[in-house]
Order: C-alpha cells, then structure tokens, then sequence
C-alpha cells in the first residue's frame, strides 16, 4: 500500500499541508526543527515514496532533458556513443537525468515535435541538419534548446573548431611534402562538414595547389572504402583528410585489404580524435575535438535557459561557443 502524506500527517496528529511542506522540501514556512524531524523519521518507518510525477506538475520541473538527432545511426555509433556518455555524466553531477530521442523510428516531423513538447523533457539538447523542418519548429517554441557540434541557425550552440581542425591538418600534411589533396565527405548536411570542407578548399587554394589537385569526394555516410577505387586512379591524391574517424579507419581497413601501402603510397587523416580498438597495431592522423567538453558546456546553457525562460534568451539567439581542437600525430599520415 502507498503512504503519503495525509498517512503520516494522521499518523502524527499533524496537518496535511505541513507535512506536505517538510516532504517537499519548503522551507518559505517556520516549521518547528522537532516537527521537521518527526515527518522526516515516520516517512523513513513507513516507507514513504514521493511521487515524482506530482512533483513535476508541482514545480513544473521534470528534471530530464532530452537528446534528439535527426541522423540515421544509434549509440554505437563514435560520435552519438561519446556524446551520450559525456551527457550522462554532466547529467549526473546536476541530478538530471537524460532521455534519448531519435529519427530511426521514422516518426513525422509533426509526431516528433509533439513528443519533444509533451512535458516530458525540461530542455533538448540538438544534433540535427540545418535543413530539417524540425529545427525552424524548435526555434520558434517555448522549449529551451542547445545545438550541440553542429551550429543551428538562431539556436544556441556548442561546436568545435572544425576550421581550424582542418588547417592544422593541412600544415601537418604539407611540412610532410604532400600536394595533392582530397577531402571525404558525407553526401548528407552537417553544419560542421561545410565547415571543414570550405576550410579544406581556402586552405589549400592559399598554399596555391590548383583545383584538381585538391578533390572533394562525397561518400554514403562514413563508406570511404568504396572510394578507394577512384582514389587509386592515375591523378591519385598523395594525401586524404576524412570528414571523421570512422571513416578514415573504413578506408584505412581497404587501403590494408588492397595492398595499399599507409602512408607510403595514401596518408589517411581522420577528424574526432576516435580509436578502432580492430586495428590496434595503426594510429590514426587525426583531429581530436573535446566532446565531453562540448557536451558539458551545451547541458550548463540549457540548464540556464530553463532556469531563466525569459529574457536573456533573445540576446543568446544564435550564439555559439566554439571551442579549441588539437592535431593527435601518427603513423597514418
């Protein structure tokens, strides 16, 4: 049988509403310390439970933010595994717990926006292309919202230097002699490839290396091994810089199936600052991103974004905090 609180204000000869008060935490009122300690030591006797749902309605607070991505991988993947790990650990030092929201179910735009906005969730953390409709719904909405990696038209945001990544890469590769260039990229939009891949292009047309000499190949996904064909063609690039790790150890795994020898005849860059534990004995050339950092950083702005709802929120439209990244040297490049 449940006790609540008119149990034990029965139980005590106490009023509801004081005992009430105690459980809940209230402390607007002055209550006796002896009569704070009697609610507290009977509810312990009787095995009270508060029920959260009544508090939530209460404070209209869940104490749960959520995570939506709008793109077709799951927490295996690198990135989405890293970003939900680091989230739950931030969750946990704010006594915040985290729920998980995803496109795989193939939900419409109008079903998703409805489960994000059902009162389940304080906040969202966002991970989604610039071109989903939900994005401009989430915008418009009275839900607190921070884009995470991938920055989101006039929504708060927490990325990397994908830029910079990208440049420091481009210095590693060309003090190693390299001249001829090619760039690996997702045929879907991410803000954060644009970036990358509209630093790859300046960067090099500065260096003056002429435009077929520096190639952006577009790829399913992180599928870089089906490109290794192409690559291998008679204006074979000496260099590839790969939109991310996973893709990077794709074509690394088929550069090693195929006999291509790492760097020697292809250097592989990747950029995350990922390991593939299945190719223990390689050390991936990449750019390491701090997303636990990044994950962190975006839970702090939704946490005050939730507690503020108001007016700070037009002069945070948009913004970004774009934090540092690092070039992990090794054998690959």
């Amino acid at each position: 049988m449940t006790v609540t609180a008119r149990d034990i204000a029965q139980e005590l000869n106490l009023s509801q509403p004081t005992v009430s008060r105690i459980l809940n935490g209230d402390r607007r009122h002055r209550i006796a310390e002896i009569t704070r300690t009697r609610v507290l030591d009977a509810a312990r006797r009787l095995g009270y439970q508060p029920n959260a749902v009544a508090q939530s309605l209460r404070r209209g607070r869940t104490h749960i933010v959520g995570l939506y991505t709008n793109h077709n991988y799951d927490a295996r993947n690198d990135f989405l595994g890293t970003i939900i790990g680091s989230l739950q650990r931030a969750c946990e030092l704010q006594g915040l717990d985290l729920l998980l929201h995803s496109a795989l179910l193939g939900r419409s735009t109008e079903e998703l926006y409805g489960k994000l906005r059902d009162g389940r969730i304080d906040g969202l953390i966002l991970h989604a292309s610039p071109d989903d409709p939900l994005v401009e719904m989430l915008g418009a909405c009275s839900l607190p919202v921070v884009a995470i990696a991938d920055r989101l038209r006039t929504l708060q945001a927490v990325t990397c230097d994908d830029a910079d990544g990208i440049r420091q890469m481009i210095t590693h590769l060309w003090r190693k002699g390299h001249r001829r260039f090619a760039f690996l990229a997702p045929e879907m939009t991410l803000a954060s490839v644009d970036r990358r891949r509209d630093a790859f292009e300046s960067e090099l047309e500065q260096r003056g290396v002429a435009e077929q000499d520096r190639r952006v190949l577009s790829i399913d996904f992180e599928k870089a091994d089906a490109v290794l064909e192409a690559l291998l063609m008679n204006a074979l690039p000496t260099a590839v810089c790969c939109w991310n790790d996973r893709a990077a150890y794709n074509l690394l795994r088929a550069c090693l199936a195929h006999g291509v020898r790492v760097p020697e005849q292809l250097a592989i860059t990747g950029f995350d600052g990922f390991t593939d534990d299945k190719i223990p004995s390689r050390h991936l050339v990449t750019i390491c991103c701090p997303w636990e950092k990044v994950a962190s950083t975006a839970l702090d702005l939704l946490t005050r974004q939730i507690s503020s709802r108001s007016g700070d929120a037009e002069e945070a439209e948009g913004s970004e905090i774009c934090l540092p990244v690092t070039l992990v040297t090794g054998d690959t490049a």
